[in-house]
């Protein structure tokens, strides 16, 4: 997927693929935006480049960046799933595919 991302150290916005962490300009850390790929792809320009003046500021900085969502939160879930005593009516087809 496209995100929206914006460094603050070359103030310039990037579209890239995936949650990046660092600017492939100036190789300093970025910000994922909210505005999503369509949404800011089908802005008008002038708004774009407002946009992009605006997000100089930190407080707006701040008011539009997503919160990260950390890998370990993945990893507890990924164990808890793990750890269940759920039965799967699957899961004895699984052992045929582990050749």
């Amino acid at each position: 997927m496209m995100y929206i991302h914006y460094c603050k150290y070359c103030r310039r916005i990037h579209m890239l693929n995936g949650h990046k962490k660092y600017c492939p300009g100036c190789k300093g850390h970025l910000a994922e935006l909210k505005i999503s790929y369509l949404k800011y792809v089908n802005m008008p320009l002038s708004e774009r480049r407002q946009l992009r003046l605006s997000l100089a500021d930190p407080a707006r900085l701040s008011a539009c960046t997503v919160v990260p969502k950390k890998s370990c939160d993945y990893a507890k879930w990924l164990q808890l799933s793990l750890s269940s005593n759920v039965e799967h009516s699957h899961s004895e087809h699984y052992a045929a595919y582990s050749h």
